[in-house]
């Protein structure tokens, strides 16, 4: 059984082109040209990844992104923005987005980041019981966050980019090292405590 995909976007060039590249791959994709669409759609749909542009006539991306993950909370949503600012990023990643892509859209990097999040929340599933104080959604957007970055990254850095306050990104953080799913380098300074950064394996 095929992977199904929702694409939010108002431009008719944009939702051709990324729907032919993925029907290709095998997947099943509808589009809806607003978010107000996309939410008659998804009453009566379930998908796996929904992409959705920032720049929407009426609701803009971010507020259709809160109002998505009212109706599901677990699909996996990937924003599209031509806006590379970090406030922009900041705004869906409250909203509860779990990446970001910037236009114009390179179908190959799409493609690899698509299959990152059908494996993180693959991955997720098949936690038979997650321990006290982790959250499956809170986890996932998490990881969104750290598969946006080739580099490393800090926990600063990631509380920004996600909204989840430093201390519970520093507990989701050592989860995750425990469970061997991310590296740590630690920047030694003169003085003081090393710097902890985070990459995924």
């Amino acid at each position: 059984m095929g992977n199904n995909m929702l694409i939010i976007d108002d431009s008719e060039e944009i939702c051709f082109a990324i729907s032919e590249f993925f029907i290709y791959k095998g997947w099943s994709v509808e589009t809806a040209n607003s978010v107000e669409k996309s939410l008659e759609i998804l009453k009566n749909r379930k998908f796996d990844i929904i992409l959705i542009d920032y720049n929407m006539p009426y609701i803009n991306g971010a507020v259709g992104v809160k109002l998505i993950r009212a109706l599901d909370k677990d699909v996996s949503i990937i924003a599209l923005t031509v806006e590379g600012k970090e406030i922009v990023a900041e705004s869906f990643f409250e909203a509860g987005a779990n990446d970001f892509a910037i236009k114009p859209i390179k179908m190959l990097d799409l493609f690899s980041r698509v299959n990152v999040h059908l494996n993180n929340k693959k991955r997720l599933k098949d936690e038979e019981v997650l321990p006290k104080g982790i959250d499956k959604n809170t986890l996932n957007i998490v990881l969104g966050c750290l598969s946006n970055k080739k580099e490393y990254i800090d926990v600063d850095e990631i509380s920004n980019l996600t909204g989840v306050a430093t201390k519970t990104v520093n507990r989701y953080m050592n989860y995750l090292l425990d469970e061997e799913k991310v590296i740590l380098n630690n920047i030694y300074g003169k003085i003081g405590r090393p710097k902890k950064e985070y990459k995924l394996k």
